[in-house]
């Protein structure tokens, strides 16, 4: 939701079917070794996230956070829910993004997703170690709102820091908005697109 909110609720609108995969299970311990987010916290959000954004699935692996590695067994398990689904466009974390677990869910992504017809990879932090360069965008004006209430539903993390995150979101999409000419967008890079 964090990088395609907005465009997600808006395809689901249109009649897209989503399939959300979470590979890790959100839990960690901050430096001072106390739990941050306990398990039944993250499923009681997951719940009202799949609700809100009206997900036809939102399933979440219990590899774990921080330390996801990469396995062919978590690649058979993404080819498998493709296959499952029939997946025509795949949505993942950008290859270069700060966060390890989001690199490695990218890595996973692009081994299971080579015969999935469209590839597109968000931006999710803003510590940018790399500059993320769009060439895909779209249009979200009429949706961005949803995206900041559905952000609102992770509780645990946006109390902690949603205001400093609706700021760079909102600044975000304004930006990207220029690119193409509307008020708000989301914006991603193509690995492919299959234009029908």
């Amino acid at each position: 939701e964090m990088m395609a909110g907005a465009s997600v609720y808006q395809w689901i609108t249109t009649g897209g079917k989503i399939h959300v995969l979470v590979l890790t299970n959100g839990s960690w311990k901050g430096p001072d070794g106390n739990l941050c987010r306990p398990l039944d916290e993250i499923a009681s959000e997951v719940a009202a996230v799949k609700s809100f954004m009206g997900y036809a699935s939102y399933e979440v692996l219990n590899e774990e956070t921080l330390n996801l590695q990469y396995k062919d067994a978590l690649v058979c398990e993404v080819l498998q829910r493709i296959k499952d689904y029939d997946i025509d466009t795949l949505l993942t974390s950008w290859e270069h993004d700060t966060h390890r677990d989001h690199r490695i869910a990218c890595e996973i992504a692009v081994q299971a997703a080579r015969r999935v017809p469209n590839f597109l990879m968000g931006q999710i932090n803003y510590y940018e170690l790399d500059t993320f360069t769009p060439n895909f965008f779209v249009d979200v004006t009429d949706t961005f709102q949803k995206k900041l209430e559905c952000m609102a539903l992770y509780k645990s993390q946006w109390e902690r820091s949603g205001k400093d995150w609706t700021e760079y979101l909102e600044s975000l999409a304004v930006c990207h908005g220029r690119v193409i000419g509307a008020r708000r967008a989301e914006a991603f890079i193509a690995k492919r697109f299959l234009y029908k």
